[in-house]
């Protein structure tokens, strides 16, 4: 038996699973370096690239994230990637300067959920059996893939420098949030794809002002058939902690949390909060009337840059009024009795 083979069955293959919300394509970039580690375990990788394919069109890049500013889109799946459409990928990473290239479909039953392209600048890295151990890689995250295809995505602009390109990017991809997204959980998910290029972050919640005696909700916490809008205490003592720091100003960086004694209130995954440290927030107000906070987080200290600033200054002006909206729609449907 091939030993190559014999170690692709045995390779511990990382494995993305969440219980709630889907991850950001933040978390997805970190899993597809743990991705590119154990196949470099089996084979020769100087590039690993994956993308997938939502159910309801188009592709994600999940990495590397520097594929975005070479604008490489891949083939189609309808249902399936052609063959003769993989070969086009191995030989256009091939003009890029690489020597062997293998491009893989990541295939669900009877759809291809995703595409997996290794490469090496070594001449004949690849052996059949190096094909065979990428199917199996291929085959052991399928399942995870389905999952993720099956979600809703937005597809972020390339990270850039020029304002009229970062302008028409930010607002192309939170517009598309907008109309994609079912429910304040999705908006939010989708608001972070969108964002994820110009501004990387950890973490993103929109807060929204809330009738009293509440004051304040996160829309993440808005799902559809479960909506949950009520805050836990420990949550809404740390939005109020935020709140009371955040003061009057349309804009607000904060280098590290725990120089100021708060915490990260979060919607959807309270595990690792305590563990953001800066954050970068812009006032949404719509008339001149506050609704609410925009609020993006990351682990590092000192995170946010002053460039981020007018960029989140944009994604609050676009998403005030949905906010806005979404706030009426929560009275008239009694969210807040």
């Amino acid at each position: 038996m091939d030993p190559e083979i014999t170690s692709a069955r045995d390779l511990f293959v990382p494995v993305l699973a969440w219980p709630g919300r889907r991850p950001s394509l933040a978390e997805l970039r970190t899993w597809h370096e743990a991705l590119r580690a154990a196949v470099a375990n089996l084979m020769p990788v100087d590039l690993l690239a994956c993308w997938l394919y939502p159910a309801r069109g188009g592709s994600v890049l999940v990495g590397p994230s520097a594929l975005a500013a070479d604008d490489f889109e891949p083939p189609a799946a309808e249902p399936l990637v052609a063959q003769e459409a993989l070969f086009s990928v191995e030989d256009r990473i091939i003009e890029s300067g690489y020597r062997s290239v293998m491009a893989i479909p990541i295939r669900a039953e009877v759809q291809d959920v995703g595409l997996l392209v290794v490469g090496s600048f070594k001449v004949d890295a690849y052996q059949l059996a190096s094909q065979r151990a990428l199917h199996r890689v291929a085959l052991q995250i399928a399942t995870s893939c389905r999952r993720l295809a099956a979600q809703p995505w937005v597809i972020p602009g390339p990270a850039g420098d020029e304002r009229t390109a970062i302008t028409a990017g930010v607002t192309e991809g939170l517009l598309d949030a907008m109309a994609r997204s079912r429910d304040g959980s999705e908006l939010v998910q989708l608001c972070s794809d969108a964002l994820t290029n110009q501004i990387p972050h950890d973490r993103i919640e929109l807060l929204a002002a809330a009738p009293a005696p509440d004051c304040w909700t996160l829309l993440g916490l808005d799902r559809t058939g479960a909506p949950r809008l009520r805050l836990e205490s420990e949550t809404g003592d740390a939005i109020d902690g935020l709140v009371h720091h955040f003061g009057a100003r349309e804009l607000l960086r904060i280098g590290d949390l725990r120089t100021i004694d708060r915490v990260w209130p979060a919607s959807s995954d309270l595990r690792g909060a305590d563990r953001v440290r800066s954050v970068l927030a812009a006032r949404l107000e719509v008339a001149g009337e506050f609704v609410g906070w925009l609020a993006l987080a990351s682990e590092t200290p000192d995170w946010f840059r002053a460039e981020d600033e007018p960029v989140a200054r944009l994604g609050a002006r676009i998403l005030a009024g949905r906010v806005a909206a979404w706030q009426a729609r929560a009275e008239l449907a009694g969210a807040w009795s």
